[in-house]
């Protein structure tokens, strides 16, 4: 069957159920009148009853429920009872009823109507929030991927030719320090030089590995957490105790970079911010996904992650938005902080083919 005609059947029985049930409910409502006739005036019960119906089944209804309750009116409680007969002294009181009832009708028909609209506008308005998030989302991922491109690119180059230049230079230096016409001076000058060249260029190599980790790409996550806590400890002189467990393989190459980047951000706001003497690096997997924690003993702090973090946090969130995952940061003075990561199964467990 069509969707088209069965919304119309559907559509159709709901129509059907709106109008027995007025009739159903203008029924009841009578049968309350005779029961209250000595104590409640019949018209208030039917009035009561119209309004019930507008409110819940709609205009059309409403309009029948009204002419029924006139009926009921003119042949149960306007004597001679039981007898259809409008006499003309009845007939403002039936009138008057008519009247409030058609007021009641239009008070919840314009109701209706307001509600539909704002319903509308709500949906449109869920509508456009979701295609907006979704092309934020989108942009933020290309964002990403362009950074790490140029982060890449420009490691490469750091490495490839800006560390060419510098053992260049460092050969040129050697070779003039070994001439015999070199004086003693000049090769006391030319080997500190030359010391300044070889500590340079291991500095070209770290920045250009934390650029873009080489052991990510040929050795996995693991091992490239291994250096980059390694090298961290070192630099910093924080211990920093790393543990981790199996993960799943192929892991998606997106994901593993996800993870890689929300560590070394987080390593360095250790570094920045929590004068930790030591820290801890957790990665696991379990049957809902991968799991990374990252803890120090630093001082902690009291207040907005957002501000006092600035763009390092609000770049690990939405590199886990672009992977569906989720990041918590916990932290209260003098108890340190803890960065909590997790990467739902289905995404960390897919083959990056």
């Amino acid at each position: 069957m069509n969707a088209a005609p069965a919304s119309r059947q559907n559509e159709t029985l709901r129509s059907i159920g709106r109008y027995a049930g007025t009739v159903l409910a203008m029924l009841a409502g009578v049968q309350v009148a005779l029961w209250l006739q000595d104590v409640l005036d019949a018209s208030v019960v039917l009035l009561i009853a119209i309004l019930a119906i507008a409110w819940f089944a709609g205009f059309w209804p409403s309009v029948l429920g009204s002419a029924v309750a006139t009926l009921a009116i003119d042949y149960y409680f306007t004597p001679p009872l039981y007898n259809l007969s409008l006499d003309l002294a009845h007939l403002p009181r039936l009138t008057a009823f008519t009247l409030i009832a058609a007021l009641f009708i239009g008070i919840t028909a314009r109701r209706r109507r307001a509600e539909r609209a704002l319903k509308e506008a709500h949906d449109e308005l869920e509508l456009k929030v979701r295609e907006r998030t979704a092309e934020l989302e989108e942009l933020a991922g290309r964002l990403i991927h362009a950074q790490e491109q140029e982060r890449s690119r420009i490691g490469r180059e750091l490495h490839d030719h800006i560390s060419q230049m510098l053992g260049v230079l460092t050969i040129g230096l050697d070779q003039l320090r070994a001439g015999d016409a070199t004086p003693p001076v000049i090769g006391d000058s030319l080997e500190r030089l030359r010391a300044s060249a070889a500590e340079i260029t291991d500095e070209i190599h770290g920045l250009s590995h934390r650029l873009h980790s080489s052991a990510l790409d040929y050795l996995g996550l693991v091992p490239a957490l291994q250096r980059l806590v390694q090298e961290f400890s070192a630099r910093h002189n924080i211990a920093i105790d790393f543990e981790h467990g199996p993960l799943p393989a192929p892991l998606p190459s997106d994901v593993a970079l996800c993870l890689f980047r929300v560590t070394e951000e987080s390593l360095t706001n250790i570094a920045k911010h929590s004068r930790a003497a030591s820290a801890a690096v957790d990665v696991h997997a379990d049957d809902d996904g991968i799991h990374l924690r990252i803890e120090d003993s630093g001082r902690g702090f009291d207040g907005s992650i957002e501000r006092r973090h600035g763009l390092g946090f609000v770049s690990m969130r939405e590199r886990l938005r672009v992977v569906s995952g989720t990041v918590h940061i916990d932290s209260a003075p003098s108890r340190g902080t803890t960065v909590t990561v997790w990467v739902p199964a289905m995404l960390s467990k897919a083959s990056s083919a």
